[in-house]
């Protein structure tokens, strides 16, 4: 059984890394061979495709915070945990906003000591 507070910790860096507008932080917690798709449908293979795509859209997100809640963790086998994440716009000082937010699943995977993101899915949340 995973310790899931560690997916919980990892989430939460994850926020911080977004927060902080940090490419390269934000990338440091996607798998080298990983697969993302954002919430604009955008598909990434792997972490350096991340960090790049980082590097060109969170500068222009200057102004843009999230709040990270796991909503749901489905251990899918031994060191591959699925983390279903809602993600709410807040403002600098974290107080909601009137954005949209987004549904995210992140699939990680132990290897070796390490936790990384190995598949992740965005989408824009209605209402």
């Amino acid at each position: 059984m995973t310790d899931h507070s560690r997916i919980r910790d990892l989430v939460q860096s994850f926020e911080d890394a977004f927060n902080a507008h940090d490419p390269v932080a934000l990338g440091d917690h996607f798998a080298d061979d990983s697969l993302w798709t954002n919430a604009a449908g955008k598909r990434m293979r792997g972490r350096d495709a991340v960090i790049g795509f980082g590097r060109e859209v969170l500068p222009k997100l200057a102004d843009a915070y999230a709040r990270y809640d796991v909503v749901d963790l489905l251990e899918i086998g031994p060191d591959v945990v699925a983390a279903h994440v809602a993600q709410r716009p807040v403002d600098a000082g974290g107080r909601p906003t009137d954005a949209p937010g987004a549904s995210a699943v992140y699939v990680f995977a132990r290897r070796g000591d390490d936790w990384r993101i190995v598949v992740g899915q965005n989408t824009i949340a209605a209402g």
